[in-house]
């Protein structure tokens, strides 16, 4: 049972998105309020748009919009992208001075808060510089089933030279750990895809299995890792495949990642591992073409903020 004392940071995400909708709307449903005490960092007028009048707003760090800006859904700005930024500065001082157990991110836009710090490439590598942690991995989770990803958001044409030997490795460590000890699994059973078509085929269809994946597998083995592979990602998949796998390291953003979002989009959590805290997120975007409309689907934020909860 979760103490009473355990907190949960919410950041709401881009003003003009889906995230202070989606994260009423998961607040709301049966149970998940007393889950953990709840901190949302955000903009309390948008958030009110969404909350049932009469009815107390949770516990609120409201960040006044930059210049006074009025946020509309579906709108995005230079002006949304900068408040959704400081609400993750807002957090991370906060988990700084340990003043929370947990982060919960709604969907912010890369594109707008890299006005304002260029490169931006999301709340993994943003968390990570942070607080320091070199080997931080994005894992999706969805139900009894994980997947991380050994290269995350960089084009394709530099997902080869990218998949190394040690990166390789260092992904499975850190994830087998992690499942370990926050999962409580003593063994997981780890599914590892190759990048090329069939896996490469012994190197006919490319060597990066050759001269990568496969010595990172033997390597973990050795230091008692129950991993195999490599494996064609094209059937790996399929049902019969991943049954008994606890893990599948997937080499690239939209190898594993479509698969997984088509079937489990609905209740989908991007989770990070490596923090020194748990983080998770719904594993959609900003959705600002639906925002305000009551369409979004708040499943993968109430996923989200149950994992965290349930790992704290």
């Amino acid at each position: 049972m979760l103490k009473s004392r355990s907190r949960i940071l919410i950041t709401l995400g881009d003003p003009a998105g889906v995230g202070h909708e989606v994260t009423a709307a998961a607040l709301l449903r049966a149970g998940i309020p007393e889950l953990a005490s709840f901190i949302l960092i955000g903009n309390k007028d948008v958030f009110s748009r969404y909350w049932p009048q009469g009815k107390s707003l949770p516990q609120f760090l409201h960040v006044e919009p930059r210049l006074g800006v009025v946020h509309e859904p579906g709108k995005p700005s230079s002006h949304s992208g900068f408040d959704s930024l400081q609400y993750l500065e807002h957090a991370v001082g906060m988990l700084q001075k340990g003043e929370a157990d947990a982060l919960v991110t709604a969907p912010v836009s890369k594109e707008l808060i890299a006005e304002y710090i260029p490169g931006f490439k999301g709340h993994t590598t943003y968390l990570a510089n942070a607080f320091a942690r070199p080997n931080v991995e994005m894992v999706f989770v969805a139900d009894d089933l994980k997947m991380v990803l050994v290269t995350r958001h960089i084009p394709l044409k530099d997902v080869a030279s990218a998949v190394t030997k040690d990166k390789v490795l260092a992904v499975i460590r850190s994830t087998h750990s992690f499942l370990v000890q926050r999962f409580g699994l003593q063994s997981p059973k780890i599914a590892v895809c190759g990048l090329n078509p069939h896996a490469g085929e012994g190197g006919h269809i490319g060597r990066e299995e050759v001269e990568h994946i496969i010595p990172a597998l033997e390597e973990a083995k050795k230091s008692g890792i129950n991993v195999a592979g490599p494996f064609p990602a094209d059937t790996l998949f399929e049902p019969r495949n991943l049954k008994g796998y606890d893990l599948v390291v997937s080499m690239y953003h939209d190898q594993g990642l479509p698969l997984l979002k088509a079937q489990y989009f609905d209740r989908l959590v991007n989770l990070s591992v490596g923090l020194p805290f748990v983080r998770t997120s719904p594993a959609h975007g900003t959705a600002f073409g639906i925002a305000g409309k009551g369409l979004a689907d708040p499943g993968s934020m109430a996923a989200s903020i149950c994992l965290a909860a349930k790992l704290i």
